[in-house]
This record gives structure tokens, C-alpha cells and sequence, in this order.
């Protein structure tokens, strides 16, 4: 009995001390606290014997299972004896998801980075620790390895922004109009550094920023993964890539672009160092500018009534072409009502001052209403001179559209505003000279604004990006340095083509021969009386 005792009580120590145990490091009570699980076989990156310096090195595409910790280990570097070796980057670039990159096997303040797009330095042999902490997610991945030479700048060497001391990525930053970009400081090489000067305040870098646009509406992990591997070397980046020199004078390092939603955009920046030589490239960063895995909606830019409102006002512009159904009294207020808009952008533009977006709506709605009275006196009582500021109005709608496909930053051109006023008259005297006929009998040019602009939102392509851009230079600050490329793609030209098809279909069905012969008899007598008026106030 004595030895069954001493037997229960031996077993129920071992059992509370085991109890007590579990409970001290929470695993029973708390599941999600399990750790990550170490795949058997590590990521291993070695340093090829031909290296190719300041390039790629070694490039893997792996998949990181649901909460797991995958070790990336840089072999064969300490013991290659290339002379000019500077360091290794290790990019790990992720796919929807955010993973975190860490220099140690758990996640410690100030030795981690995590993001979409990662990279840590390393100077000899060792390892990386890739975290995926999605408990129910995989996380497609693509892992890098570039090596730079001695003379190469330090990438983000003195960074104030991430918490790690040496952070080679880029800051992307989403603003309801703007993507803004900005690039911790670089630092000299190591063996350029020494005690007695700063690496940072007194290094001649500079900075280059470049940019890729994909293909509207392409959420593919293909072209992810393709894109950002053109923009890892220097030659690629220069090759494929747009440089965007546009920056502020108060942040040399931050470039800001036009977001364009459903679109995806990659940018690198490349620092040199022309004193030393050397050259090196951030890790590419990368946005669609919307959530396209959460709401793609929100990447179309439009939702479905908003389409159908613009189909409806496609259709009556149409009817407007071919029928010329609206009255002049309709017509002239809207028309000059637009014209008055645009001239308060072009006045709101020139007193240099950022306004608030309410100011700014207010604004043009007064404009609106105040050119929409004046165009009612006007179909009144002088209904021809507003079917000549109407014919002003599509000239200048036809320049701005021009320009803004030719280049998408328009007002960095100087006096770019006195030159489209200038062509916009230009234009709206020949159309107002050459087609009276049309301009008086079939409204096309009214129909054809309505229909451009219903076309363009049926489609949602850009083709009235150059307006939006003068919008948002009244609002958004610093929009002068924003660097806008409209990029126009298929959806832009299925838009143009459908209003060119449209304008032509209605314009040819709309004016009828027999009509214009009478219309152009009637103008031929008149011109003919008004001559012999002349002649016998002259003789007289």
C-alpha cells in the first residue's frame, strides 16, 4: 500500500509539474501562439564563382506555406576571393500578401522588415529568416541575390524612416491622387567611411528614379514577378524603364506620380557615386493603386450605374448629333456653362495658392451657374455668337486632349496655358468659318463633348485625364512636381475608336444633302443681297 501511495504521489508531481509547465509557456490555452514551422530545407543563395557584378547573381521563385519560417542562407561568399566584392542584398519580393524579412530566427525590434518588398544587406556567409505569418495563406515569393562591388554606395545606409539601421527599400505611399514614392539616404562604401567625416551629410550621391507601368487591369503573379526583375539592374531599369526627374526642391529624395487605379507600377531608384564610381539599386517597390484582391471595383474606377448614366448621355448625345432635338435654349447654357468652368480653372490656376477641395467645387459650380445665365441671354437674344464661344469651347477641349497624350506633364511646358487659349480660338474660328452648316443645323459639336465624355466613362479609360489634371493642380499640393504619364492602352483606344465610330455614324446620318443644298442656296442669296446692299449705299 506504501509503495502504490508513494507511486501516486511521484506520478501526480510529474504531472503538475508537467501542468505547470504548458500553462508557464501557454500552449494549451492559447493555439495561436504556436510558433512557425522551420521547413527542413533552407533557401540557399550561393555566390557563383563567375560572378556577375552589380547584377542579378541568383533569382528563385518559392512558395512560403501558411505561418511558417523559412531560413534563406548566403553560401560561398566569404570564401570567394573576387577583389572588388563589396556586399551581398537579399530580396524577397511577396505576392498579395505581406511577409517579414529578419536577420534573426525570431522577430526582434529594429533586426526586421516587413512589406511586400524587402531587402537586407550582409557581408559574409550567414542566414536570413523569411516569415509568413498568414495562418491560412501560402505567399508566392521571389528570392534575389544581387551582388555590388566595393565602390557601390550603401543602399538606405542612412536611413531615418525604417527600423532597421540599414534599409534598402523604398517608401510607397498611397494619397487619393498621388503615389508618393520616397528613398531612404544612401551612404558612401565601408571602405570610403572613417571616423572623422560623415558618410552621409557630406556624400555626393546621387539619386535616379525610375518607373514601369503594367498593363492596365493585369493582377497576374507573372507580370508581378517579371516587372519587378526588370527593374533590379542598373542596364534593364535604363532600358525599360522611364526615368522621373521631377522632384521638390524640399525633398530631393521623394518622387510623387498620377495615381492611375487598376494600373500597376514599379519603381527603383539607383544611387551613384560619381566621386568613387559606383553605383547601386534600391528594392523595387510596387502598387496597383488599389485593392484588387479586396474590391476590384474600386480598380475600375467606376461602378455599374455610373456606367449606365454614362451610356444613357452617350445615346442622347447621339440623338443630339443626328436629330438636333435640344432646343438653343438648353444648348447654350450648358455649353457656355462648361466654357466658364474651364476659365475658372485657368483664373483659379495662376494665383499659385493650393485650395481646399470644397473651395475649389464651389468655386466652379458658381462659375457654372454664372456662364450658365449668361449663355441663357445669350440663346435669347444673340444665339449665333454662342454657337461661336461653343465652337471656342471644343477647340480648347480638342488642344487640352492633344497635349495631354503627348505629354502628361502638360503645365510644366512654359506659358502652356496662353498657347491652348491661343490654338483653342484658332480652332473654334475655322470650325465656326468652314462648317456653319453643321453648327447651326445639327449641334454636332455639343453632342460630340457629351458624347467623348460619356463614351470615355461607359469604357473607363482615361481619355479625360487632362482635365482631372487640372483639377487637381488646384487642390493637391506640390502637383506641379507630380510626375503624370497617361500610358494610354487598349481600353483607351476602344473608347476613341467607339466615339470616332459614333461621330462619324451620327454625323453622316444626321446631315442630310438635301438640307445642306437648301441651307447652302440660302447663304449664297443672302451673301448675294448683302453685296447689292453694299453696292447701293456705296453709289449713294
Amino acid at each position: 500500500m506504501k509503495r502504490n501511495a508513494m507511486g501516486g504521489l511521484k506520478l501526480r508531481t510529474i504531472l503538475c509539474v508537467l501542468c505547470l509547465y504548458v500553462l508557464n509557456h501557454g500552449h494549451c490555452l492559447n493555439p495561436s501562439e504556436v510558433q512557425p514551422v522551420m521547413l527542413r530545407d533552407p533557401i540557399e543563395l550561393r555566390v557563383p564563382n563567375s560572378l556577375k557584378m552589380n547584377d542579378i547573381n541568383d533569382y528563385r521563385e518559392v512558395v512560403l506555406p501558411a505561418y511558417s519560417r523559412t531560413i534563406i542562407r548566403l553560401a560561398n561568399f566569404s570564401q570567394n576571393d573576387h577583389p572588388t566584392m563589396g556586399y551581398a542584398l537579399v530580396q524577397l519580393n511577396a505576392f498579395e500578401y505581406n511577409v517579414t524579412l529578419s536577420y534573426n530566427s525570431t522577430i526582434v525590434e529594429g533586426g526586421h522588415l516587413t512589406g511586400q518588398n524587402l531587402g537586407l544587406l550582409m557581408y559574409e556567409d550567414g542566414d536570413l529568416y523569411a516569415f509568413n505569418l498568414n495562418p491560412l495563406q501560402p505567399v508566392w515569393v521571389s528570392v534575389v541575390l544581387m551582388i555590388y562591388n566595393s565602390s557601390a554606395p550603401v543602399p538606405g545606409g542612412c536611413n531615418l524612416e525604417f527600423p532597421v539601421e540599414t534599409s534598402p527599400i523604398l517608401n510607397v505611399t498611397l494619397t487619393p491622387a498621388t503615389i508618393i514614392v520616397d528613398t531612404p539616404a544612401a551612404s558612401v562604401a565601408l571602405q570610403f567611411r572613417n571616423k572623422s567625416s560623415n558618410a552621409c551629410g557630406k556624400a555626393r550621391l546621387k539619386y535616379e528614379s525610375y518607373y514601369i507601368q503594367m498593363a492596365s487591369h493585369d493582377f497576374s503573379e507573372r507580370s508581378y514577378f517579371t516587372t519587378l526583375r526588370t527593374l533590379m539592374a542598373y542596364a534593364t531599369a535604363k532600358t525599360a524603364g522611364h526615368q522621373n526627374t521631377l522632384s521638390s526642391p524640399l525633398h530631393v529624395n521623394r518622387h510623387e506620380y498620377g495615381r492611375q487605379p487598376g494600373r500597376g507600377m514599379v519603381f527603383v531608384t539607383v544611387v551613384t557615386d560619381p566621386v568613387h564610381r559606383g553605383f547601386s539599386l534600391y528594392v523595387p517597390g510596387h502598387t496597383y493603386s488599389c485593392r484588387p484582391f479586396d474590391d476590384q471595383s474600386d480598380c475600375y474606377g467606376l461602378n455599374i450605374p455610373w456606367r449606365m448614366v454614362a451610356l444613357l448621355l452617350t445615346l442622347l448625345a447621339a440623338l443630339e448629333v443626328v436629330m438636333g432635338w435640344l432646343p438653343v435654349t438648353i444648348k447654350c447654357p450648358a455649353m457656355l456653362g462648361y466654357l466658364t468652368v474651364l476659365l475658372c480653372i485657368e483664373g483659379l490656376q495662376h494665383l499659385g495658392t493650393i485650395l481646399s477641395t470644397t473651395a475649389v467645387t464651389a468655386a466652379l459650380i458658381t462659375a457654372a451657374l454664372l456662364g450658365a445665365a449668361i449663355g441663357l441671354l445669350l440663346a435669347a437674344f444673340a444665339p449665333q455668337v454662342a454657337k461661336i464661344f461653343c465652337a471656342f469651347a471644343s477647340g480648347y477641349l480638342i488642344v487640352i486632349t492633344q497635349l495631354g497624350f503627348i505629354n502628361g506633364n502638360l503645365f510644366t511646358i512654359p506659358h502652356v496655358s496662353v498657347y491652348m487659349w491661343v490654338v483653342a480660338l484658332v480652332i473654334g474660328l475655322i470650325l465656326s468659318l468652314t462648317l456653319p452648316i453643321l453648327l447651326v443645323t445639327r449641334s454636332v459639336i455639343f453632342g460630340a463633348i457629351c458624347i467623348f465624355y460619356g463614351v470615355n466613362m461607359v469604357f473607363g479609360a482615361r481619355l479625360d485625364y487632362p482635365l482631372k489634371h487640372s483639377f487637381l493642380r488646384l487642390s493637391v499640393p506640390n502637383y506641379s512636381n507630380v510626375y503624370v504619364d497617361p500610358m494610354l492602352d487598349e481600353v483607351d483606344g476602344a473608347a476613341l475608336a467607339a466615339f470616332i465610330i459614333i461621330l462619324i455614324v451620327a454625323g453622316s446620318d444626321g446631315v442630310d444633302s438635301s438640307m445642306t443644298n437648301i441651307l447652302c442656296r440660302q447663304l449664297h442669296r443672302d451673301k448675294k443681297r448683302d453685296r447689292r446692299v453694299r453696292l447701293r449705299s456705296g453709289g449713294a
